[in-house]
């Protein structure tokens, strides 16, 4: 059997039933290139009492060496966040169900329902979208046009900043608002201006988590420590919302 296994946003939101699965498995990988925790594979192996192996990019989407041991035995797959809150993981899950492998999801908190924690409304949420950290030849603008769509239907847009885990990069908020102004203008855009209203927040669901309310300037500015960080582009606040971000206005 395969358990795909949610680590949550913190060691902490480590559950009975995910504990309860992984003293089942016979072997146990983690998947480190989606998103980073607050606890290292080393405290893991420690808090599990058992080996844990690292899997990165290539050996989750091609190699996949899980699939074929769970065909014989408990294998666990572990992931930071919900298990399916990524296509990466749906693909595996469908994957090994057509080839007979039994699977059982151990679901987590997400970045998706912790962006609550900004006051906005999770139902006024449009399409989410990923920005990359670019490099020479690698530039692309598609975030930018799901910000477009999501301001036509007036709903929030959550940007979810890349990790490259593996490199030990992260992209940060105030590099994302560059990006997204350096588009806008390069287009001629009014969407996104200097004075639009962000949210940035970082490590949401850990002791460290942090929110900032500001224009796309001033949030240029601001420090927002390490990973994982999301940036938020409102569309028009309502009456509750509005009170709640007043409370972390910058």
């Amino acid at each position: 059997m395969l358990y795909i296994i949610g680590l949550g946003l913190g060691w902490k939101d480590l559950s009975m039933k995910a504990l309860e699965a992984i003293s089942e498995c016979q072997e146990i990988y983690l998947e480190i290139f989606t998103s980073k925790s607050d606890f290292t594979t080393l405290q893991l192996q420690r808090l599990l009492g058992k080996p844990v192996h690292e899997l990165d990019r290539k050996q989750v989407e091609e190699d996949k060496p899980f699939l074929e041991e769970a065909d014989v035995k408990n294998v666990a797959l572990l992931v930071y966040g919900d298990p399916l809150a990524a296509t990466t993981h749906q693909e595996i899950l469908l994957l090994a169900k057509k080839q007979d492998i039994k699977v059982k999801v151990v679901h987590a908190p997400s970045i998706f329902t912790a962006v609550a924690e900004t006051g906005l409304s999770l139902y006024r949420f449009g399409k989410v979208t990923s920005i990359p950290i670019t490099s020479e030849g690698f530039k692309p603008e598609s975030f930018f046009d799901i910000l477009l769509e999501n301001q036509k239907i007036d709903a929030h847009t959550l940007f979810l900043l890349e990790i490259k885990t593996e490199e030990n990069e992260a992209l940060t908020i105030p590099e994302a608002i560059k990006m997204l102004l350096y588009i806008s203008k390069k287009r001629n855009s009014n969407v996104f201006t200097e004075e639009s209203p962000c949210i940035g927040a970082a490590r949401l669901g850990t002791d460290t988590a942090i929110m900032k309310a500001a224009s796309a300037t001033e949030l240029t500015k601001a420090d927002f420590g390490g990973p994982p960080q999301v940036l938020i582009v409102p569309a028009k606040l309502n009456h509750k919302e509005e009170e709640y971000v007043k409370e972390y206005r910058k």
